[in-house]
């Protein structure tokens, strides 16, 4: 930035003070050299009386004159002192704001080094953040993966030893089914894990097409909440529902969660209920269960990895990767999903919660889609 630097008036503030002292001295000097000559010439050298021309002379030459010059010169005087004063409070302002901008240039200069390296350190911990979350994203695929073979193996033997458990004790049977439960329980895990490492690292691919919703959703209800389970289950599913744009391996897994966590948090007695209509141009799937709902500070995080409603209590169930896994599975699909609760408000001991999801109909999904859709 360039200033135009006024440096304090030395000359024009001398002038100033010479001018005012001969304002006064110049008319004084002149009326006495006019009112002298009128006098020698007139009086001295030729000897005449005092005359009105004699007088009139002194008076213009003596007196008007002089006062005039007298007026012109404070004229003068007065402007050039406040040519003076202007000058230096300009000087004054200038400086005053030169000092003010050379400050703020060593601030943004300060500013701008401590930004600089605020953002190399920001850089440094960004670079050891990705590689810290690709050598998470491989262990857990090592891990994972080190663990589906013995668990396969465990399954199968414990499918051997059920097959011919009608020898054993009751008690004994009873192991073997919660041995076999288990070890399916943990190896959905495992697969939960595997994929939820897959999308955080955009490798999970899908194969996106039209989705029948009538057949799988009745699939679904029925491997989650069916007979063995003994929950009771309702299905609304608009007249002509046309088909959804999505992988249906996976959309599957994502109503299966809805339906596990339903079932999870309500009583065993309540229904959950399953609807599936076509909103404003595109499906919506909802479950909703009779549970004690979700509190309203719970249901911005409900959809956070690892996150679960009542972590602290012994009884609760889950890892809190469900909700999340199915949030990722439908962003990827190209839908969004929400919660609401209360989903009865005049339930008080009962108000529930309402799951929804939606999702493109086939022939309406997103331009660009392609048959492999790789998860974010």
């Amino acid at each position: 930035m360039g200033l135009v630097t006024t440096h304090r008036p030395g000359p024009p503030a001398a002038a100033a003070r010479l001018l005012s002292t001969v304002r006064w001295v110049l008319p004084l000097v002149l009326a006495s050299v006019a009112v002298s000559f009128e006098w020698s010439e007139h009086i001295a050298v030729e000897h005449d009386a005092v005359t009105p021309g004699f007088i009139g002379e002194v008076i213009l030459f003596g007196f008007v004159g002089p006062v005039s010059v007298f007026i012109t010169l404070a004229w003068v005087t007065r402007l050039l002192t406040a040519y003076v004063g202007a000058s230096t409070e300009l000087a004054d302002v200038n400086e005053d704001l030169e000092a003010k901008i050379l400050q703020r240039t060593r601030h943004l200069e300060e500013t701008t080094a401590k930004l600089a390296s605020a953002n190399a350190e920001l850089a440094r911990a960004n670079t050891a953040l990705q590689q810290l979350d690709r050598l998470k994203s491989e262990f857990v695929s090592l891990v994972s993966h080190q663990l589906r073979a013995p668990l396969t193996n465990i399954r199968g033997a414990l499918e051997i030893v059920r097959d011919s458990a009608d020898g054993l004790p009751s008690s004994s049977r009873r192991t073997l089914e919660i041995l076999a439960l288990e070890t399916d329980r943990l190896s959905g895990l495992i697969m939960t894990i595997l994929d939820v490492s897959r999308i955080e690292s955009g490798r999970l691919s899908m194969s996106l097409g039209p989705v029948a919703l009538d057949p799988l959703l009745v699939r679904a209800c029925t491997a989650t909440l069916g007979p063995d389970r003994g929950r009771r289950w309702s299905l609304a599913i608009s007249p002509a529902l046309p088909p959804a744009w999505a992988d249906e391996t996976m959309l599957e897994e994502v109503v299966r969660n809805l339906l596990a966590n339903a079932a999870q948090h309500a009583p065993t007695e309540s229904p959950v209920e399953v609807t599936a209509t076509v909103v404003e141009g595109a499906i919506r799937v909802a479950v909703t269960d009779h549970g004690p709902g979700v509190p309203p500070e719970e249901q911005e995080r409900i959809f956070q990895s690892f996150h679960r409603i009542g972590a602290d209590d012994a009884t609760v169930r889950g890892y809190g990767l469900g909700l999340y896994f199915a949030d990722k599975l439908v962003a990827a699909m190209g839908g969004a999903i929400g919660v609401e609760s209360p989903a009865w408000p005049d339930d008080a001991a009962a108000p529930g919660t309402r799951f929804e999801f939606t999702l493109p109909i086939a022939g309406d999904e997103p331009a660009g889609s392609d048959d492999e859709l790789e998860g974010s």
